[in-house]
């Protein structure tokens, strides 16, 4: 807490009461005058302080005179009730000075006062208008979607653009990279795509022959499961399960280099991001899914 004191050298050592607040009030012509004396900290101001509020609720003065001459120690505790008063005459309408502070004391009150001037007023809540709301949310989407509409499309560019950024070791594209994401990324979900190719293959036959043997037509199973695989279902699976597992894959690393500050490594040591990380699985992403 910032704490300010007066330098008095005819000053002597004088008994605790000496050192609380005090305040002398006067009112002459219309002009209120406030002499503040003593130590203004933290440990001392509660003393003064409903003696300043019933200040604060006079009225009649035109004029309000503050004397902080006198005021041997001030902290910000202090300089908060004074500028509190201030403020109480100023909402009145009255014109208030303030003499004898000295230029330390200057800065604390104007660093709490615009400090305390600073704090939103806490006004009655109105009621809710339900059509500024509701345009309110619109616009909120229509930023969202824009922002991320421009951050896709920045990315769409430097990802095609992958091929001339400096991926590192003087060459346009690194193919250990590439060739690492298609192992992971297709090699890595055969297993998984034959199994679930064999599973839904399995189910279409049953399902077929079953409603199939009503017409006597079990002989067209063979072609039902062959089209509607090859055709339909086996590229919808492959797409499936490649976003499922090698997009959430994908997120997660990238997500946990962002963590760790990788990316921002990169950056620093002069290499793109865009064309190190995402350019390689989107040709690896090209490459596997048609092989899929």
């Amino acid at each position: 807490m910032l704490t300010i004191r007066k330098r008095d050298a005819s000053r002597t050592p004088a008994g605790e009461g000496n050192h609380q607040p005090r305040i002398a009030v006067g009112e002459e012509g219309g002009v209120l005058g406030c002499a503040f004396s003593g130590v203004w900290t933290t440990r001392t101001v509660a003393s003064v302080d409903a003696e300043m509020r019933r200040i604060e609720k006079r009225s009649g003065a035109k004029q309000l005179m503050l004397d902080l001459s006198h005021i041997e120690k001030m902290d910000t505790a202090g300089a908060w009730l004074i500028d509190r008063l201030a403020s109480a005459f100023e909402k009145k309408g009255v014109e208030v000075h303030v003499q004898g502070q000295s230029e330390i004391a200057s800065i604390l009150l104007g660093a709490v006062g615009d400090a305390v001037r600073r704090e939103p007023e806490s006004g009655p809540a109105g009621p809710p208008n339900i059509i500024m709301r509701a345009l309110e949310l619109v616009g909120r989407r229509v930023y969202e979607m824009r922002d991320d509409f421009i951050a896709s499309m920045n990315i769409l560019g430097a990802t095609i653009r992958g091929a001339q950024m400096k991926l590192g070791r003087g060459h346009a594209v690194n193919p250990a990279a590439i060739f690492n994401q298609i192992d992971r990324m297709g090699v890595g979900a055969i297993p998984v795509v034959v199994l679930m190719s064999a599973i839904v293959g399995a189910i279409v036959a049953q399902q077929g022959a079953y409603q199939l043997s009503y017409f006597g037509a079990d002989i067209f199973v063979v072609d039902l499961v062959g089209v509607l695989i090859l055709r339909e279902l086996g590229v919808l699976m492959t797409a499936i399960m490649l976003a499922g597992r090698s997009g959430s894959a994908i997120t997660a690393e990238i997500g946990s280099m962002k963590m760790r500050e990788e990316v921002d490594a990169l950056k620093v040591i002069g290499l793109n991001p865009i064309g190190v990380l995402v350019f390689p699985r989107l040709v690896a992403l090209v490459i596997a899914l048609p092989c899929l």
